[in-house]
């Protein structure tokens, strides 16, 4: 896989920030100088949990993760009391958060499905569901059909990638827009005064969000009600 070769040669005839994060704007090349020890350590299918955000050190692992092909388990630190059990429901070997770096070594029941891509040597990223009615299900994408859908040019626009890391929505938010060539816009949290405040700083066109923050705007009077006539 040629992912990053195929993203720079694209972003190289760009001049606009890929993303605008906290501590300033980057642009791609920027991003990948952000990268880690011990990923020579990693091999095809190797199953990896990274725990992170959108940040620039995150993203440029993960880059690379997809790079070996290996199957990766995006969480962050929000979940923290669940990783023991999404290491095991997902059978991860390997462990990178920022600059910490573990191997976990576990006998894990094997599964068909993650031992029918392990023996093709194919990356994957795993997502867990949301467990609002039992606990949360691990969920196997293959990465080249997972990667596929990015591959037909789309419009993008400036958004803020505002769904989590570990969220399928918010990886969506950030390959459509480095797959197309747009600026992300990470928030230093979700709050809604945060949010509000970069959407008027940065001009952000989109916001993909969720039903209870778009509540929360409502109740708190933040948007209108009715349509002026």
């Amino acid at each position: 896989m040629y992912i990053i070769k195929e993203l720079t040669k694209k972003w190289d005839q760009i001049q606009n920030p890929f993303l605008i994060h906290p501590n300033g704007e980057l642009f791609f090349k920027d991003v990948l100088e952000h990268s880690t020890k011990n990923l020579d350590l990693i091999q095809p299918s190797d199953i990896v949990a990274l725990i992170g955000d959108f940040d620039p050190k995150t993203i440029s692992i993960m880059l690379n993760l997809m790079e070996k092909k290996a199957i990766i388990v995006p969480l962050t630190k929000e979940t923290r009391d669940q990783h023991n059990y999404f290491f095991d429901s997902a059978s991860v070997k390997y462990v990178f958060e920022y600059d910490k770096f573990k191997i976990i070594r576990k006998n894990y029941q094997k599964k068909d499905l993650l031992t029918n891509l392990q023996n093709r040597k194919k990356g994957g990223i795993i997502l867990f569901s949301s467990g609002t009615t039992a606990k949360p299900k691990a969920i196997l994408h293959s990465l080249n059909v997972f990667l596929k859908r990015f591959q037909t040019p789309r419009p993008t626009l400036k958004t803020i990638n505002f769904l989590l890391f570990d969220h399928i929505g918010g990886l969506n938010t950030l390959f459509h827009t480095l797959f197309n060539l747009g600026t992300v816009i990470v928030p230093a949290n979700r709050r809604i005064d945060t949010i509000l405040s970069i959407c008027n700083k940065h001009n952000v066109e989109l916001l993909p969000t969720t039903p209870t923050f778009l509540r929360l705007l409502v109740i708190g009077g933040y948007v209108p009600t009715k349509i002026p006539k």
